[in-house]
């Protein structure tokens, strides 16, 4: 009895064996499990998309990697074109940092907007002859006057006539001694004849000024240029009697008349006459014009040679042509008429 006390029975032991063997597999079983479930997401996740891949289109796959070059093409065209642009601001500011402040200086266009224009303004005529020159001074010595008993030369030559009172302008020629010339419109001489006959019994020279008086038409060609004078030759003729071959073309002979129409007129026997001294009564309409050729005679004081003014047949005119008369009557000037051996006047 004493023995079986003191130590295990052989059945004992091999049950708590068997036990030990259970409970050491379920805990192998546990681990493995344990470790499966703690397998990273993100692999898993990666492995289902590789799967799914493998099951994709070969030519849905190509499209999108064909796209996903075009859009990082397009990002790195943008990405130059914005360094581009950026340059180029950066240039233009540098140029206007360094570009100098300069006065504004007056064009040719403004220097002549301040000044009256040219003969009927419209027409493509450039400035005539120092009519666009300074002011005169006024302290300026004027021509001799009658008190020194020499006598100067002006030639007052009106355009565009005839006119209802060519007479008028006649009369007033008359009270101061002076003649004149009528550079005349065909038109004109047909509708007031009776102002070129008294132009005629007065002494007056009568000239011709065309008949369009239309500067494409009447310029254009050398032909066209005759034929208007040698009609309105032949009016005045019909007329007054008078073969006139003394002329003005419209609105004067610069630029117009060309080398060869002045050579085509000259070989029919026309002798062209042009000014130096513009009223600009067409402009003025008023007793400015007169101011404007007093101040253009005295800035002529030392002239050589006959002053010849442009004036025209307008009411405004004849209304301050007393004034024009007067002062050159007290300066000494002796009025003439144009005839065929005068040097004609040209620009």
């Amino acid at each position: 009895m004493g023995n079986r006390k003191r130590g295990w029975t052989k059945g004992s032991v091999v049950v708590i064996i068997a036990i030990g063997f259970l409970f050491a597999g379920v805990f192998v079983s546990n681990y493995f499990q344990a470790k499966a479930a703690s397998k990273p997401i993100n692999l898993q996740k990666n492995e289902h998309i590789n799967q799914a891949e493998q099951h994709l289109d070969p030519k849905m796959a190509d499209q999108n990697t064909k796209d996903a070059k075009l859009e990082k093409e397009w990002i790195r065209k943008q990405q130059q074109e914005a360094v581009r642009k950026n340059k180029q601001e950066q240039n233009q500011e540098q140029r206007q940092e360094q570009k100098p402040v300069q006065k504004p200086v007056q064009t040719p266009a403004e220097t002549k907007a301040a000044q009256p224009p040219t003969k009927e303004t419209g027409t493509s005529q450039p400035p005539k002859q120092e009519t666009n020159t300074p002011q005169s001074n006024q302290t300026q010595t004027p021509p001799a006057s009658a008190s020194s008993g020499s006598k100067k030369t002006v030639y007052l030559t009106f355009d565009d006539g005839p006119a209802p009172f060519s007479g008028e302008i006649i009369t007033l020629l008359e009270k101061y001694h002076f003649k004149a010339t009528f550079f005349m419109i065909d038109g004109n001489i047909r509708r007031y004849p009776n102002s070129v006959k008294l132009m005629v019994q007065n002494g007056e020279t009568v000239g011709l000024h065309s008949v369009s008086h239309n500067v494409k038409i009447f310029y254009a060609s050398a032909n066209s240029v005759v034929s208007e004078l040698n009609q309105n030759r032949n009016t005045l003729k019909t007329v007054s009697g008078i073969d006139s071959h003394i002329m003005r073309t419209p609105y004067g002979s610069a630029p117009n008349m060309t080398d060869e129409y002045k050579k085509a007129v000259k070989d029919q026997g026309y002798i062209m006459w042009d000014w130096n001294i513009d009223s600009k009564d067409w402009y003025y309409k008023d007793a400015r014009y007169v101011s404007n050729v007093i101040e253009q005679i005295n800035r002529k004081a030392n002239h050589n040679g006959p002053l010849v003014i442009l004036l025209h047949e307008r009411k405004e005119t004849l209304a301050h042509l007393p004034a024009l008369l007067d002062y050159l009557s007290k300066q000494g000037f002796e009025g003439k008429a144009i005839d065929a051996t005068t040097p004609p006047v040209q620009f």
